[in-house]
């Protein structure tokens, strides 16, 4: 798809991925400027202890976010989606088990349909089996909660139209109930499906058991109305135009 007339952001939160962020940042900037006539890259630093920022620094044209200290991905996202300043913005994760090709598709699904948010759906996982089965049960808990009738609701890829995301701070593990979110606002969500590559470095950052046992305490405030506890929960150390 060549979308002349869209400009888009792209948002990628990051902690300790030195090992993928180079390569996943060449595959994002080869996507937007094969399909987008204005675009810009937003990686959110998210307290890492590795490389990550120096191999940040030589990426171009970058904006580089960082964190005083490790927030989460809930965190790093919603600095995205605030700094973010295009029609369209996309979410993904820095690990490379995304693939930023499947964006274009996505916001044509979208566009065509006439929605507000696409979820990326990840039919075919390529987890490990006892991950697999932590988020079969977490997604048969949200169901039973939120009826948000989206299947992969913790799929970090995501497009969104700008406008939904003005007024939305989001906090905890929030992340995980953005289109239960978005809906009860009045925005239309859909999702689609799309690939999952296996991780090839590094381990997983914002997927452990923990991770998921404080997402069900973000479920039990939503449930109850508590969608948001006031104001932003991080600390920006600096902005940084590459």
């Amino acid at each position: 798809m060549r979308t002349d007339d869209l400009s888009i952001s792209v948002v990628i939160p990051a902690k300790n991925e030195a090992a993928s962020i180079g390569t996943l940042y060449e595959d994002v900037k080869r996507m937007c400027e094969g399909n987008f006539s204005r675009y810009e890259i937003i990686i959110v630093n998210d307290g890492s202890t590795d490389k990550t920022r120096v191999i940040c620094q030589d990426l171009h044209p970058l904006r580089y976010v960082e964190f005083d200290r490790n927030y989460g991905q809930t965190a790093a996202l919603d600095c995205g989606f605030k700094l973010a300043a295009y029609d369209y913005v996309a979410a993904l994760d820095a690990d490379g088990q995304n693939v930023p090709g499947d964006i274009p598709g996505m916001l044509k699904y979208l566009l065509d349909n006439d929605l507000d948010v696409v979820c990326g759906w990840r039919k075919v996982r390529k987890d490990k089996p006892m991950r697999r089965l932590l988020m079969r049960m977490a997604y048969l808990l949200r169901q039973t909660c939120l009826h948000d009738g989206i299947h992969d609701a913790g799929c970090t890829l995501k497009v969104f139209r700008r406008e939904v995301l003005e007024g939305l701070d989001l906090v905890g593990g929030q992340h995980r109930f953005i289109p239960a979110i978005l809906k009860d606002r009045g925005w239309k969500v859909g999702e689609v499906e799309v690939s999952h590559k296996p991780r090839k470095n590094g381990k997983s950052n914002y997927n452990s058991v923990s991770r998921i046992v404080h997402g069900l305490t973000d479920l039990y405030a939503l449930k109850k109305g508590s969608v948001n506890t006031g104001g932003v929960s991080y600390v920006v150390k600096g902005v940084v135009d590459l």
